[in-house]
């Protein structure tokens, strides 16, 4: 368990786990012929399988267990069936021993299932498989090193793939959403270090299935490192009617943001690329692509740069996929139109097409793009720089846009600090995660996960408190790992507030951690990085 000690000035504790109809216990500790029960657990997640039904809840220790299936388990929006870890360490194994060994958590012909802060790694094919199955939600969970794909469906629609961290596939994608599932969600994942795509949508019209995957969101992803087999780091073939917004996109080594047709049915229609920002490898090709598009798709607001300076920002197929583009009010150096040609931006504009974008270098975007801090520095040009756009109201950390005149350009909304007043209130701690059963904690921080605490009306601090002065103390870990602190409704920042090694105590300051409140009255907090 990490013990965390979080001391701060008004944070109120929100409810966590629902239960279910039964909550069944697992853990090393624990033997099958046990009853499952707080005091008598389990052995391995799959006896809880085997024994319990829709609705329930298996909450995981810490600990190593053998993969398993979930198979046939049918649910509703109110009966959601939920494997949930409790720290941050369990790990679910390859093994040897079930008739299909390929993945190594496997989930088939299911409906209303939750996983949520499991690890897997070193699996035969992948980490985590959902197949043909409806409304499965695989979140805060950890899946690195398998030989093909850190997550992999098919045939499944209304997925949520939330808050994973998927690196180090072997031969492929980190997340591959296959087989024409429709409104799959994509959001928050950190996805990185690939041989392939980071985040693949394929419709596979070879495969059965009309072909194409609509309707999809894909939002809030870190994407990094990946594609030194080829590849996108968000690729996608036969999608239509989708929404890629507010992702970070840096490093990555094949392309960025692809909307093609090969194996699916059709190409690009309907798609709204909107406030991603793009920083291309220099071994790169580009950060955009349309191609065999087969209607109207919309482009802005986003940052296209290129390292490559043989690629532009962004590249077409041919005339009908600059015909079928709106693209405009983007920061981008040049452009592709044949994917033969290089045309700088001035050049391209004078043909009639963007005629709001503009050139800029991340030297003049940025805060620090060398240390992967891609928020928008003071004085940066894509400050209010953008268009209002329906379908981007939040960026990636949840902040209302537009906070200027407009929106900016990139996936971070840029806010100035704003004059405040600080006065004092009587220290008040209102989180311990060491008792999991305790009324200021429980359960203890798992991996990767966030947890909302609302701040105003507690302790003294009044409704209209813009920040708060906080002290956060770790104690006595078992791992190594850090701690983010940051407004809820967003997703975890790319640094850490405090970091930590395993046995070390220790703590921050008031004076270094003032942290704004942001759009809500509440803060979210997040255990340490799965990859740290």
């Amino acid at each position: 368990m990490k013990r965390v000690l979080l001391s701060l000035l008004g944070w109120a504790l929100g409810a966590v786990i629902a239960a279910g109809a039964t909550t069944y216990y697992v853990s090393p500790a624990g033997s099958d012929g046990n009853s499952g029960s707080s005091g008598s657990p389990f052995r391995e997640i799959r006896k809880a399988v085997a024994v319990s039904a829709a609705g329930d809840t298996v909450l995981v220790a810490d600990g190593d267990y053998l993969g398993f299936d979930l198979e046939n388990r049918t649910g509703s929006a109110s009966s959601v069936f939920t494997i949930q870890a409790q720290g941050g360490n369990a790990n679910v194994l390859p093994t040897t021993d079930r008739s299909d060994n390929r993945d190594t958590i496997r989930i088939s012909f299911c409906s209303y299932v939750v996983i949520d802060g499991l690890r897997g790694s070193n699996a035969n094919r992948a980490g985590v498989r959902v197949d043909q199955s409806d409304h499965v939600t695989v979140k805060n969970g950890v899946f690195g090193s398998n030989a093909t794909w850190g997550i992999f469906t098919d045939f499944s629609d209304d997925l949520l793939l939330e808050n994973n961290e998927c690196y180090g596939s072997v031969s492929q994608h980190g997340i591959y959403d296959s087989n024409s599932g429709d409104r799959p969600v994509v959001r928050g994942n950190r996805v990185h270090d690939n041989h392939a795509s980071g985040i693949q949508l394929n419709a596979d019209a070879s495969q059965g299935g009309d072909g194409i995957i609509s309707n999809a969101i894909v939002e809030n992803n870190l994407i990094w490192g990946n594609g030194s087999g080829g590849g996108g780091a968000i690729n996608l073939d036969g999608v239509h009617d989708s929404i890629v917004r507010n992702n970070l996109l840096y490093g990555n080594h094949a392309s960025g943001i692809t909307n093609f047709q090969i194996d699916g049915a059709a190409g690009p229609t309907g798609m709204q690329i909107l406030n991603n920002t793009i920083d291309m490898a220099s071994d790169s090709r580009w950060a955009l692509l349309f191609k065999s598009s087969t209607g109207s798709n919309l482009v802005r607001n986003n940052i296209l740069y290129n390292r490559n300076a043989n690629h532009g920002g962004i590249t077409y197929g041919d005339a009908t996929d600059i015909a079928d583009t709106d693209s405009d009010y983007n920061i981008l150096d040049a452009v592709s139109p044949d994917d033969s040609t290089r045309v700088p931006l001035a050049t391209w504009q004078g043909m009639g097409h963007e005629p709001h974008s503009f050139s800029a270098t991340p030297a003049n975007l940025f805060l620090n793009p060398a240390t992967s801090d891609y928020h928008l520095k003071p004085g940066s040009p894509a400050i209010d720089a953008g268009q209002i756009q329906a379908n981007a109201p939040l960026d990636i950390e949840g902040r209302a846009r537009p906070v200027g005149v407009s929106f900016d350009i990139g996936c971070f909304e840029f806010a100035a600090p704003s004059t405040t007043s600080y006065f004092t209130v009587a220290p008040c701690r209102v989180v311990d995660t060491r008792h999991p059963a305790g009324a200021l904690g429980g359960p203890a921080l798992a991996a990767g996960a966030a947890r909302s605490f609302t701040l105003p009306g507690a302790c003294g601090i009044p409704p209209g408190a813009k920040s708060v002065s906080i002290n956060l103390t770790v104690t006595q870990p078992t791992a190594a790992g850090d701690l983010r602190l940051y407004p809820s409704g967003g997703v975890a920042p790319l640094f850490s507030t405090i970091n930590y090694r395993q046995g070390q105590t220790g703590r921050t300051t008031p004076s270094r951690r003032c942290r704004p409140l942001g759009r809500s009255p509440s803060s979210a907090i997040r255990p340490p990085a799965p990859s740290t």
